[in-house]
């Protein structure tokens, strides 16, 4: 067998495309390409600002300008006139990510923010003011106290209490551009503001804020907004609880509505939603129609504040759909043919996105929403030599009717040069995607993962990525058909698909594998506590004792959420789902992966697990990733990962490639 191209050093070069940013005058956008930077000491991603124009005829890719060079950069936004470009990268004086602004003509770009003006923690998020003058961003405000505790090794911490709250501010970027310009807090206080956005005069932010920055704290999320200039004291005008995992307010173009996503009154991670209307001169808010999923996320308005503009998951695909605010039902503008990971939406209803498939490698693609039927242009595709051109799988849509009256949709991947006619049965890896409720979409084959189809493929080892009970894509009931029954009815999907794909003479029986990350890992964790019939598996970042992943989690309230009450309450039913508890039934061999700083997920999960099967005798290894953490997010350690995962199943499950 040749060298294969797909390998895990060669994966981490894939040129990530992260943000999206359509000029005001849709000729011309930013992005950014997300690539490793590695020397004898450093194993980072960088990400650099590229400026590409929109060609007058979809003929060929437009040639991308790297902005920025040497250290990362991200979030790139127009300013409103379209002579300046702002972005977020580290600044000298404090070496965390600060506000920079440069024009868009050409020239060096300075700082806006830094420890002259206050600004010594990460900025996050920012957005312009709408006459350009300002920007509004997020950061966690400098505290002197608890520096000099610091460095003073006198800084305990009350857990729970001491929070560093994100809060929003505002700088003047028409400034003298001799020193930093002044900042000005926005909100202060005990609450964790994550979203925002400018009403269009100029005079007003609706903003999100939670109470505490746990992300398990979302069903307390409020609406509120500020009035600017603020006063001495800024004050917040409460909108009301709108229970919101993520986004931002929109205000219409007129400056009449705020659109908003409101979850329903079941305040659990099942969650729904819908887009709410909340009238900017006060008034009970209008709800528009529902999408198909329960989970609309909204990403602008139509330039006559006629619709919202939302995107839907649906299935394997991402649309892109109209909420008229009349109450209308949704009007499809791009369908779900492709996944769309960024998008930016600009006041004249143009969009830039980034899309894939199976067999496309992400893209830029530019459209008009306000013509009757979209029609996507793809102008730029990032490039990079280390990333190579290898063969991709042969992908087969699949799907099938459980017992219970359930549609279940997977994906295969096959060998590029498989024959059934001609080729044996193949070994079979079956791969849990996490959330639960994540979902398994039309995402580019070679697109660097811990187990990439791609290169599983290439070594001659079919994939299945099926979206069980319990994943999105599908609606509320379908997302909530695992709860109080994790590793049951979605186990038994599982199985029905493993089943089909040998059923259909593809995968041979003897040579299966599985593996997974997050709830993934508590999947194959679980499986291989229920069955035999796998010859190895990949345990990554697992969740395998419910009770003790409720008290170190940073999601306390997760598992209570799906398994309908606290530890005291469901003992038994959380004893009786956890896979540490049947770990004396495992003989299957597995590696185990977890991130060391993985707060999600925390190691001792992992650990758990990997002691039981050691005591056991079943033969097992863990592997540790420094600094890591629910996600591996340094490059060395990201392709550490995929190899050890294309080592291991092609050791298990075929014959070994040579060195």
């Amino acid at each position: 067998m040749s060298e294969p191209i797909w390998t895990a050093d060669n994966l981490v070069h894939y040129p990530l495309i992260e943000h999206v940013h359509l000029a005001p005058d849709s000729r011309q956008f930013l992005f950014t390409a997300r690539r490793p930077h590695l020397t004898d000491d450093i194993s980072e991603f960088r990400r650099t600002v590229y400026l590409a124009q929109v060609a007058a005829q979809p003929v060929a890719d437009a040639a991308p300008v790297p902005l920025t060079h040497d250290t990362s950069a991200e979030q790139p936004r127009w300013s409103p006139d379209g002579r300046q470009i702002a972005f977020i990268r580290p600044t000298p004086d404090t070496g965390k990510p600060g506000l920079w602004v440069m024009p868009a003509d050409g020239g060096e770009p300075r700082p806006l923010t830094g420890k002259a003006n206050g600004i010594q923690e990460a900025v996050t998020r920012f957005e312009w003011r709408p006459d350009g003058n300002a920007i509004a961003f997020l950061a966690v405000p400098h505290d002197e106290t608890l520096a000099e505790r610091r460095r003073a090794k006198d800084d305990a911490v009350h857990h729970q209490v001491d929070y560093a709250f994100a809060h929003l501010h505002l700088v003047d970027v028409q400034a003298a551009t001799d020193a930093l310009p002044p900042v000005t807090p926005l909100t202060q206080g005990r609450l964790h503001v994550f979203g925002f956005n400018w009403r269009p005069d100029g005079a007003e932010i609706a903003l999100l804020h939670m109470p505490t920055p746990y992300i398990d704290g979302w069903p307390e999320t409020r609406l509120a907004t500020v009035a600017i200039p603020p006063g001495d004291v800024p004050e917040l005008t409460d909108r009301g609880r709108v229970s919101s995992l993520g986004g931002n307010p929109h205000y219409s173009p007129d400056g009449a509505w705020i659109a908003c996503e409101v979850g329903d009154e079941d305040l659990s991670w099942i969650w729904g939603n819908r887009v709410f209307l909340f009238p900017v001169a006060g008034g009970d808010p209008r709800i528009l129609a529902p999408a198909s999923d329960d989970q609309p996320f909204v990403l602008g308005w139509r330039p006559d504040s006629r619709a919202v503009y939302v995107n839907d998951q649906q299935g394997r695909g991402t649309a892109i759909l109209a909420l008229p605010i009349d109450g209308g039902a949704p009007h499809t503008l791009i369908p779900a043919d492709r996944l769309i990971t960024a998008l930016h939406i600009n006041a004249q209803g143009q969009i830039a996105l980034v899309a894939e498939d199976f067999d496309a490698a992400q893209a830029v693609y530019v459209a008009d929403l306000t013509a009757a039927q979209p029609t996507l242009q793809r102008v730029a595709q990032p490039h990079t030599a280390a990333y190579p051109d290898g063969p991709l799988p042969q992908v087969r849509l699949l799907d099938w009717q459980t017992p219970d009256g359930l549609t279940i949709e997977g994906v295969l991947y096959l060998p590029a040069d498989y024959d059934p006619a001609r080729d044996d049965k193949l070994p079979l890896l079956l791969h849990v995607h996490g959330g639960p409720a994540s979902i398994f979409q039309r995402q580019f084959a070679a697109t660097p993962y811990y187990y990439t189809p791609a290169a599983l493929c290439e070594r001659g080892i079919a994939v299945l990525r099926c979206n069980p009970r319990g994943s999105g894509g599908y609606g509320k009931p379908f997302r909530g058909a695992n709860r109080e029954d994790w590793g049951g009815g979605d186990f038994r999907d599982l199985m029905q698909g493993v089943d089909l794909v040998i059923d259909q003479g593809i995968a041979d029986p003897d040579r299966l594998g599985i593996a997974g990350w997050s709830y993934g890992g508590f999947m194959t964790s679980w499986t291989i506590t229920q069955t035999n019939r796998f010859k190895a598996a990949s345990v990554g970042a697992a969740v395998t004792n419910l009770i003790s992943f409720i008290g170190t989690a940073d999601i306390p309230g997760f598992i209570p959420s799906y398994f309908g009450g606290e530890i005291w309450e469901r003992r038994d039913l959380l004893l009786e789902h956890s896979p540490i508890m049947h770990a004396h039934k495992v003989q299957t061999p597995a590696i185990i992966q977890h991130g060391g700083a993985d707060e999600r997920v925390p190691p001792e999960q992992g650990l758990q697990y990997f002691t039981a099967l050691k005591r056991r005798g079943v033969p097992v290894e863990m592997y540790i990733y420094p600094r890591q953490p629910h996600a591996i997010g340094e490059p060395r350690l990201l392709a550490d990962a995929i190899r050890r995962n294309l080592d291991w199943f092609t050791a298990q499950l075929t014959t070994p490639l040579s060195p």
